[in-house]
């Protein structure tokens, strides 16, 4: 870009900016500086100052330094600390978990025990309801021949000794 360019570009941008933020405030006039000879006696006590706070500064670097490593040191230590205890906390729970192995293995035993009674219940059932049924056929049979014939009484209807109630049903 051209210089004349540029100072368009610039005089452009100076007034958006007082448009959006108003007019600047005027520059004060600077204070008088001291002479450059008192600068530099002022900048020769500085110095001097400087001096004395770096000795101050490098003892108490080192023993920042210091406490810097006993730090580290005592985060190391409970970082191995630390390691070994959750160690112990893992060991401790592969122990519980073997355990647990141990009682899910006695309670499948169990469950199968209970599989096998329930089958064994079943089967049972079974029998002693064809029992029932067997039982129950053969007693009707036997009442039923040892009831009367209804004609030999006169027309008693079926009644026999029981009083006109059949005793099989």
């Amino acid at each position: 870009m051209k210089k004349t360019e540029t100072d368009q570009i610039l005089d452009y941008l100076k007034r958006i900016d007082e448009s959006i933020n108003g007019p600047r405030p005027k520059v004060r006039p600077s204070k008088k500086e001291p002479p450059l000879s008192k600068r530099v006696d002022g900048l020769d006590k500085k110095v001097a100052g400087l001096d004395i706070k770096v000795e101050g500064l490098d003892v108490k670097i080192d023993k920042l330094d210091t406490r810097v490593s006993e730090v580290q040191l005592g985060l190391a230590t409970l970082a191995a600390d630390s390691k070994e205890r959750f160690d112990k906390v893992d060991e401790r729970f592969t122990k519980v978990d073997k355990r647990f192995d141990k009682i899910d293995a006695r309670f499948d035993g169990v469950d199968a025990q209970f599989k096998t009674v329930n089958r064994n219940v079943a089967v049972l059932r079974v029998e002693l309801v064809d029992h029932m049924e067997r039982i129950h056929g053969e007693l009707t049979g036997r009442i039923i021949d040892l009831e009367t014939p209804g004609g030999k009484r006169g027309g008693g209807g079926g009644r026999g000794s029981g009083g006109g109630v059949p005793l099989a049903s």
